[in-house]
C-alpha cells in the first residue's frame, strides 16, 4: 500500500484482519482507526495520514498552496534527485482532501457523530453573534426599547469579475458534498434563478471602466464569469 505522509510517500505492506468475527469488506475502517484515510472504500491501495491532510488544509488556507504544488513538495521529500520516480497520487489527494474538508466541517459544527442529522441550508456556516437577532440577543420588547437605527442590520456587497469557472465536459461527475450547507447558494435554486433572470449589460458613465467592460464580454465557454458575496457589516 502507498502511504502519503508529511515526510514523503512510502510503500508499506498491510495485511487485512482475518480474525474471527471481522468483516474483510470493512477493513478500510481499520485504516481509519490507525489515522489513515483510504483513497477508496473497496480494496484501497493508497492511504493518507491524518497529519498530511491537515497540513494540506493549512497550506492551502495560509500559503495558498495548490494541490499540485503540495504533492510536488512531498515527492521532493521522498526522492529529491528523481521525483518522477515517486508514485503519482495527485488525483487521490484531490478526492480525499475534499472528503476530509467536508468531514472536518461537519465535526466542527456538531454533525460529525450523527450521520442521520442533516445540517440544512447554511448549517455549516459560522453564526454571527454581533448581528441583532430577535429571540437570541435582543429582548422581547426590543422594538420599544431601541430605535430602529440602533438595531438595524447592515450588509456589504462585493464582487469579483475575474473569478471565472469554466464549463465541465461531464458536469454530472461534479458531485457536491455540502450543496447549500455552507456559504454558497444551492445549485438547484441558483440555476432556476438564472433561467428566470434577464442578462442585462450594465453601462458605465466612466470612460473605459475595466471591471464593467470585463463583465460584459461574451464568454460562452465559462460557467460563471464572477462571484459576489454579501456579509453583515
Amino acid at each position: 500500500m502507498t502511504i502519503v505522509h508529511t515526510e514523503g510517500i512510502l510503500s508499506h505492506e498491510v495485511l487485512v484482519c482475518k480474525c474471527p468475527g471481522s468483516d474483510p469488506n470493512d477493513w478500510h475502517l481499520d485504516l481509519l482507526c490507525q489515522r489513515l484515510f483510504p483513497a477508496s472504500i473497496s480494496k484501497p491501495k493508497t492511504a493518507f495520514t491524518f497529519d498530511v491532510l491537515d497540513h494540506f488544509l493549512i497550506d492551502a488556507l495560509e500559503c495558498k498552496t495548490s494541490a499540485m504544488s503540495f504533492y510536488q513538495k512531498l515527492k521532493r521529500f521522498t526522492n529529491n534527485a528523481f521525483p518522477e520516480r515517486v508514485p503519482d497520487r495527485y488525483r487521490e489527494l484531490m478526492r480525499v482532501s475534499w472528503l476530509w474538508r467536508d468531514l472536518k466541517h461537519r465535526k466542527w459544527f456538531g454533525f460529525g457523530h450523527d450521520a442521520g442529522k442533516d445540517p440544512g441550508d447554511g448549517g455549516l456556516s459560522l453564526f454571527c453573534p454581533a448581528c441583532p437577532q430577535p429571540g437570541l440577543n435582543l429582548p422581547a420588547d426590543w422594538k420599544v426599547q431601541y430605535d430602529r437605527d440602533t438595531v438595524m442590520r447592515q450588509y456589504v456587497i462585493d464582487g469579483n469579475f475575474t473569478a471565472q469557472h469554466m464549463k465541465m465536459n461531464k458536469p454530472e461527475l461534479d458531485v457536491a458534498l455540502s450543496d447549500g450547507k455552507g456559504y454558497m447558494v444551492s445549485e438547484g435554486p441558483y440555476q432556476n434563478h438564472l433561467q428566470q433572470s434577464l442578462d442585462s449589460k450594465e453601462r458605465s458613465t466612466c470612460s473605459n471602466h475595466r471591471a464593467i467592460n470585463a463583465a460584459n464580454i461574451n464568454k460562452s465557454n465559462l460557467r460563471s464569469t464572477g462571484i459576489g458575496a454579501t456579509a453583515c457589516a
